[in-house]
C-alpha cells in the first residue's frame, strides 16, 4: 500500500510539472492571442482632404507622409487568391495608443479596398493586430474558424492579411508582421 501511494505522488507530480511547462497553442487561446492592436484602417474618397479634416481634429500641425501602397515584388498582392496590381494611398496618423490609417484605392486593379468601398461607402474598413507567425500559425487558424483570406501582401519591412470576418465580427480583422529589422 505504502508503494502504491508513493507512485501516485510521483505521478501526480510528474503530471504537475509537465503542465507547468506545457503552454497552450495559439488555438486553444482563441484565434488571435495576440492582443496588440495597431491601428484603425479608415476607407476615404480622398486622402488629402481625409487628412485636413483628422489634423484639424486633433490639432496636428505637421501632415504624415502620403505612402504608395503598390505591392512588393518579393510578396506580391492577391486579392481573394489572385495575384493583383491592387494600389491604395495610405496615411497613418498616431496617436496616443493607436494609430489611425486612412486608406484611397485607386487604379483599375480589383482589391479588398475597391470591392469594400464600393459595397460600403468610406467606412471603418480594420482593425490591424500585430503578430508573428502570419502564415505559420495564423492564416490557418482563421480559416480552420471559417474566414476566408481576402487580401493579402507585403513591403520591405513585413507582410499583411486581411481575414474576411465582416459578417460575425463587424469589422475585417488584419493581420500585421512586421519582419526584424536587419
Amino acid at each position: 500500500m505504502n508503494n502504491l501511494l508513493i507512485s501516485l505522488v510521483l505521478v501526480c507530480l510528474i503530471l504537475i510539472t509537465f503542465s507547468a511547462f506545457n503552454t497552450p497553442s495559439p488555438s486553444e487561446e482563441g484565434v488571435l492571442p495576440d492582443r496588440h492592436m495597431k491601428h484603425i484602417g479608415i476607407l476615404v474618397p480622398d486622402i488629402d482632404i481625409a487628412l485636413d479634416y483628422w489634423m484639424k481634429l486633433l490639432g496636428i500641425q505637421d501632415k504624415p507622409a502620403i505612402i504608395n501602397a503598390e505591392g512588393h515584388e518579393d510578396n506580391p498582392t492577391h486579392f481573394r487568391g489572385k495575384l493583383s496590381d491592387a494600389k491604395a494611398k495610405l496615411a497613418f496618423i498616431s496617436l496616443e495608443n493607436i494609430q489611425v490609417e486612412l486608406i484611397e484605392p485607386y487604379g483599375d486593379a480589383q482589391s479588398h479596398w475597391k470591392e469594400f468601398f464600393a459595397n460600403h461607402g468610406p467606412v471603418v474598413h480594420h482593425v490591424a493586430f500585430d503578430v508573428e507567425g502570419i502564415g505559420e500559425t495564423y492564416v490557418d487558424l482563421f480559416k480552420e474558424s471559417g474566414y476566408s483570406e481576402a487580401q493579402n501582401g507585403g513591403w520591405d519591412g513585413g507582410e499583411y492579411s486581411y481575414m474576411d470576418t465582416q459578417e460575425g465580427l463587424g469589422v475585417i480583422i488584419e493581420l500585421l508582421e512586421h519582419y526584424p529589422k536587419k
